[in-house]
């Protein structure tokens, strides 16, 4: 009977951990990865040397990488970080990966960036010169860092060099963003406080930014510079037909607007462009100034006839 106990302990025990491995799994992923590159002394704006492939998993969607790097030569020394995004069936194209932080110590001088070639089933990195500042008759020697922010199979080294002076594009840091603040001390949950998304709009308070920069609330700011493509002095030119005053008076009593201005209904459909309601403000107010000199010219050829 002891013996069947002890048997139907060792069963039950079995069964469990077989279900349980049934949905855990453990894996060995490796996350970071330290090189040096070296250039030699006289090196060229351009030259490059492709240092390491990565590999994503889940089809490459886990690729989200941060690459930074460190240098000094001479009177130069900068250091960076680059974060790069990458997903399932990437064109195989070298683009720039984005700074998100920027460390030089004279003038802004940097020599290096990093590119990317987001090539499906083969992504992989490389440094680039973009300056030669420093002493030139020394090599330089860059240290490198790269993070996996997600899952990565492996790190693969490379020794790759050449030159491109063709890079133009960048590579995109993620598809979209969002800022989210809150008190984690209440039951409310935080709210959006920015969303940036893929064709570089960016929304305050609001999930759908519609234009450059949508705000789904009031703005306060000291002043604001709108840029205009021209102005309203057409008004002062010879040819400019200025509508007389019977005219306004007609067309105000029957839409109870100006002419070339949208009515409050409108305003509160569309909403104002403010670049285009002060061009056509001024625009009123350079005809009222017309009108104004215009009467005063009548009056003053009234009182040189009454004194006749």
């Amino acid at each position: 009977m002891k013996n069947f106990f002890i048997l139907s302990f060792i069963i039950l025990c079995s069964i469990k951990v077989a279900a349980k491995s049934q949905y855990f799994s453990s894996a060995v992923f490796v996350n970071e990865y330290e090189r040096a590159v070296t250039f030699p002394a006289g090196y060229n704006v351009g030259d490059y040397v492709e240092f390491v492939k990565v590999s994503p998993l889940s089809a490459g969607a886990s690729g989200n990488y941060q690459i930074s790097i460190n240098y000094s030569r001479g009177n130069i020394a900068a250091g960076a970080t680059h974060l790069a995004s990458l997903s399932h069936a990437n064109p195989a194209l070298w683009r720039e990966v984005g700074r998100t932080n920027n460390n030089p110590y004279v003038s802004l001088q940097t020599n290096f960036t990093i590119d990317c070639n987001t090539e499906s089933s083969n992504p992989r990195f490389r440094i680039r010169a973009i300056n030669t500042y420093g002493t030139t008759t020394a090599p330089i020697t860059v240290y490198i860092k790269v993070v996996s922010l997600n899952s990565n199979g492996a790190f693969t080294a490379l020794s790759l060099a050449g030159n491109d002076q063709t890079v133009s594009k960048f590579l995109a840091m993620t598809t979209d963003w969002d800022l989210y603040v809150g008190n984690n001390f209440t039951a409310t949950g935080a709210l959006l406080a920015i969303k940036a998304i893929q064709n570089g709009n960016v929304g305050i308070g609001t999930s759908n930014p519609t234009e450059k920069l949508t705000v789904a609330g009031n703005i306060s700011s000291r002043e604001v510079k709108v840029t205009v493509d021209a102005g309203a002095d057409f008004v002062f030119e010879n040819d400019y037909k200025l509508n007389s005053l019977d005219f306004l008076d007609k067309y105000i009593k029957e839409n109870k607007h100006l002419p070339e201005i949208a009515s409050a209904e409108e305003m509160q459909k569309d909403g104002i462009n403010l670049s285009e309601m002060n061009i056509k403000l001024l625009q009123k107010i350079e005809e009222l100034t017309l009108y104004v000199i215009e009467q005063d010219k009548r009056l003053e050829k009234l009182e040189k006839g009454n004194k006749l």
